[in-house]
């Protein structure tokens, strides 16, 4: 019989709510969403390529020993991390997600002229585009910057910008709302770590809290 099957038979009559008071012995009263031995044969290859490469068919003491020394304390540290206990104190680094963040808010907050110019030099070195694609590219950047710029209506109460950028932002964010926040905070985002971890959400901030980011 197939794993698979094994594993869809064992959720069907032992997972069950009904089968589950009739052999369980966890003291947690729901029942896992876990249906393969996906994470199981997971840690074991990580254990048998990080620890135990050296050795075929280990002793089970010598097993032991690894899984109490070496395993167990790399998954305590983990989930200290992910709990946010290790290193207490001590200030946590950005998220993905915010790192990300910070890099859009530090691009926006550049000039036209510096940003134009970064693209421009970012394709000049580039050795992988053909002459005929980097010409074009130049090509575009130099009507972008003769085209005439809009007025566009800036809201920092709601946080809003009537430009097309502000509407395909994944961070609902443009060039108008960055530049604005920072000049009505003397620049505070680009030199404040904690603006980014705590004051700002993935996808929307709240306006009354946009001007506090040390609260």
């Amino acid at each position: 019989m197939a794993l698979g099957s094994v594993c869809y038979n064992f959720w069907n009559r032992w997972y069950s709510p009904k089968q589950w008071i009739l052999w369980a012995r966890a003291s947690c009263v729901a029942i896992p969403r876990t249906k393969t031995t996906m994470m199981v044969e997971s840690t074991w290859r990580a254990l048998k390529r990080r620890d135990l490469h050296q050795f075929n068919r280990p002793r089970l003491d010598l097993l032991v020993h690894v899984v109490l020394t070496n395993m167990l304390p790399r998954i305590r540290r983990k989930i200290q991390y992910i709990l946010g206990t290790r290193r207490a104190g001590r200030p946590h680094p950005l998220a993905k997600w915010q790192e990300n963040l910070k890099r859009d808010w530090e691009n926006m907050s550049k000039s036209d002229e510096q940003r134009s110019m970064a693209k421009e030099l970012a394709y000049l070195k580039d050795k992988t585009l053909r002459s005929t694609a980097k010409a074009e590219l130049l090509a575009d950047i130099e009507a972008d910057r003769l085209r005439p710029r809009g007025v566009y209506h800036t809201n920092l109460k709601t946080m809003t910008c009537s430009c097309p950028s502000f509407l395909i932002s994944r961070w609902l964010l443009c060039k108008h709302l960055v530049r604005e926040v920072n000049l009505k905070t003397n620049n505070l985002p680009l030199h404040n770590l904690p603006f980014f971890r705590a004051r700002y959400a993935a996808i929307t901030m709240h306006p009354s809290t946009i001007f506090q980011p040390n609260h």
